[in-house]
């Protein structure tokens, strides 16, 4: 009777414990969690708003740098055919200016990509700055210990890991990017010498 009573004892302490440690395993499964930060940077509204942006003006930009190609091979073809007709001294007056206007051009347009670039990478510096307040929100709404970067794990449970919901507070809370404009993002066109020499 004795040991049917401690049988039944034992089987009871241990169904205790094992409801008392059930919920404690839960508990501990949630203090950490897991995301995945180039998910995050890379699939999120605003880092495919900026990827599809820079695609669409550097094709933007490329379209103009080719138009100027093609004004210039005229005006380079132009300048060979009034070789014949124009005194050695203007001609080559002509040719320097041309030159000049070549390297004006290529610089602008290096610097012009350079400025678009810029703009972009201070726009995804500010996409970086705003997932780290937004990590801490979600940490504490989850009422989680820590937040792992789940890029640099070896391997870890699906069910710990929170990056859609991640994603998706992202898109919700965080500001949209702010879209370049590229002709705001062009530098300023130095003065053409044949026209200023005309003006005076």
């Amino acid at each position: 009777m004795a040991a049917r009573w401690s049988r039944r004892r034992a089987l009871a302490l241990g169904l205790t414990a094992v409801a008392f440690l059930a919920p404690l395993a839960s508990a501990q499964e949630r203090a950490i969690l897991t995301v995945s930060r180039k998910r995050v940077l890379r699939e999120t509204v605003h880092a495919r708003m900026l990827s599809q942006v820079e695609t669409e003006l550097t094709a933007e930009l490329q379209s103009r740098v080719d138009a100027i190609k093609t004004e210039l091979n005229a005006e380079e073809q132009e300048l060979a055919r009034l070789r014949a007709t124009l005194d050695r001294s203007d001609f080559e007056r002509r040719v320097a200016e041309f030159d000049e206007r070549v390297r004006n051009e290529r610089r602008m347009a290096q610097q012009h990509a350079k400025n678009l670039q810029s703009v972009l990478r201070a726009e995804r510096r500010k996409l970086v700055e705003a997932l780290t307040p937004l990590l801490e929100s979600v940490r504490t709404d989850a009422g989680a210990r820590i937040i792992i970067n789940s890029d640099q794990l070896l391997a870890a449970d699906p069910a710990i890991d929170i990056t859609a919901e991640v994603i998706a507070r992202f898109n919700a809370e965080v500001p949209p990017p702010l879209i370049p404009d590229l002709d705001t993002l062009a530098p300023e066109r130095p003065v053409d010498p044949a026209l200023d020499e005309a003006q005076q």
